[in-house]
């Protein structure tokens, strides 16, 4: 019943959204809000409930479904989660409350087709965690990037949001054309797209390494590796705050998702032989993305090509093949969605008070805005995996497997964290000290809603930080650990 409650609450709030008027904004917000976190409170009941002892949960049969994939020949449509697939839903469900308080005021035209988009994604997310098929899971996959093309193109904050949205939606859908490929040939070997039936097939090698090209094609565009990252800053720079919040902080994970769940446990041969092109890949977003991170001039690209170079840190982890790798991995992209969520929003309310992220007209905000400053300052020191973060302990859970994996690797990843701080300590001081530029014109604090955002971030950033154990112990559960290690 608690799975079923999760998938209804969204589509019962959007009914709810698409019967209140549409010029009541205050109503719209609140109506939403509720929701959201009546979502929240029903997966921490969902949570509690869970059982460190089975490997999936909470299966639910969908059987009108049914009925249309055994006539296919599809096997059945089972929904349930594990302990990888629980942590990606619960920070889906996270950032909807925060993306709605972030927009609370900046949004006003087209106010419920922008909250209704919310929870269609969010939708959309739930199914895309649970689902135990491969077919639907694409179809899902694909159907996440036409809400999130609207959001930019719509509501995006400049004038190239067009092109920014048709650069999201064409680099990912073209790289998933090629993950369709492949599974259309799995289902041409196997007569299934069931995951517990492809798991226990051995398929040919040299079938396995064209298989999984194909899945990379479209994972890697997702997170996204180098060369396949051009889409991601302009995106992020034209898109609303909640589109910058839901796209680094989720959609990003799923072609991180997608790797740990699909790509290794069905093409574990293909996925060993190329571990080493992945690993050099993903060394050079690292260190690329930090340099490139280094010479921006505006704070959303910055942010932007930070994150190019913390998932760069993802596949590293995760192709190292290592138990600390994986869990690495999987950490890395909870803590860089909570907090590249929060450094988005810190840009947004700079952009709101002053029309400008050009960080050469910033300096001495501390000065004006002391609350807003301290909470930057934990964001950015957790970026940087200061100790007692989240981060710290999935880049050092990282830079552990790279040194197990090759110690030239290892050397080559640390100089990231060196860049990062680098960049991150450049960003803050030079925006946040100094005397007050002449450029700072409205120096408002932090509103009460915008306060409110950032708060469930900075506790789950440290508090997960203090026990990250409350997270390795239900992974150390999970059902690709047992099938890969």
């Amino acid at each position: 019943m608690i799975l079923l409650a999760l998938f209804c609450v969204p589509l019962i709030a959007m009914c709810n959204i698409i019967i209140t008027p549409r010029n009541n904004y205050l109503r719209l917000n609140k109506i939403a809000l509720f929701w959201s976190l009546l979502e929240l409170v029903l997966f921490i009941v969902f949570l509690l409930l869970f059982s460190k002892i089975d490997n999936f949960q909470f299966s639910y049969s969908i059987d009108w479904l049914n009925i249309l994939f055994t006539t296919l020949g599809w096997g059945s449509l089972i929904i349930n989660y594990d302990g990888i697939s629980i942590f990606f839903l619960g920070l889906s469900i996270i950032l909807i409350p925060i993306s709605l308080l972030i927009s609370w005021v900046s949004i006003k035209n087209l106010k419920k087709e922008f909250i209704l988009f919310l929870f269609l994604i969010l939708s959309l997310l739930i199914a895309v965690f649970s689902i135990m098929d491969i077919l639907v899971f694409y179809i899902l996959f694909e159907a996440i990037l036409i809400p999130m093309f609207l959001i930019i193109g719509i509501w995006g904050s400049r004038e190239e949001k067009i092109k920014a949205s048709f650069y999201f939606f064409f680099y990912t859908l073209i790289g998933s054309l090629l993950m369709l490929l492949s599974i259309f040939k799995l289902y041409s070997i196997t007569g299934s797209t069931n995951y517990f039936t492809l798991i226990a097939i051995d398929i040919p090698h040299i079938t396995q390494f064209w298989l999984f090209l194909g899945f990379f094609a479209s994972f890697s565009v997702k997170i996204p590796m180098i060369p396949f990252h051009i889409w991601l800053p302009q995106a992020h720079v034209e898109a609303p705050v909640a589109g910058s919040v839901l796209l680094a902080g989720i959609l990003l994970k799923l072609g991180g998702y997608g790797f740990i769940r699909f790509s290794y446990p069905l093409f574990p041969i293909a996925s060993e032989y190329f571990s080493p092109f992945i690993v050099f890949l993903s060394l050079l977003a690292i260190i690329y993305a930090s340099f490139t991170t280094c010479r921006q001039t505006d704070i959303k690209r910055l942010i932007a090509y930070s994150s190019v170079s913390h998932m760069g840190l993802v596949t590293l982890a995760l192709f190292t093949h290592s138990s600390e790798g994986l869990i690495a991995s999987i950490i890395m992209m909870l803590a860089h969605g909570l907090v590249s969520s929060g450094m988005f929003m810190t840009s947004a309310i700079l952009y709101v008070r002053h029309h400008s992220r050009i960080i050469k007209y910033f300096r001495g905000v501390v000065i004006m805005m002391p609350i807003f400053s301290i909470i930057s300052l934990v964001l950015i020191l957790a970026n940087m995996s200061f100790p007692l973060t989240l981060n710290f302990i999935a880049e050092f859970l990282s830079i552990t497997a790279a040194f197990s994996y090759s110690h030239v690797v290892g050397l080559l990843s640390c100089t990231g964290i060196l860049l990062g701080t680098v960049y991150s300590l450049y960003f803050y001081n030079r925006i946040y000290f100094g005397n007050v530029s002449s450029y700072i014109i409205k120096p408002r604090e932090l509103l009460r809603y915008e306060f409110n955002s950032f708060v469930p971030l900075l506790i789950l950033t440290i508090l997960l930080g203090f026990f990250p154990n409350l997270i390795i112990k239900v992974m150390n559960y999970s059902n690709f650990i047992n099938i890969s290690l």
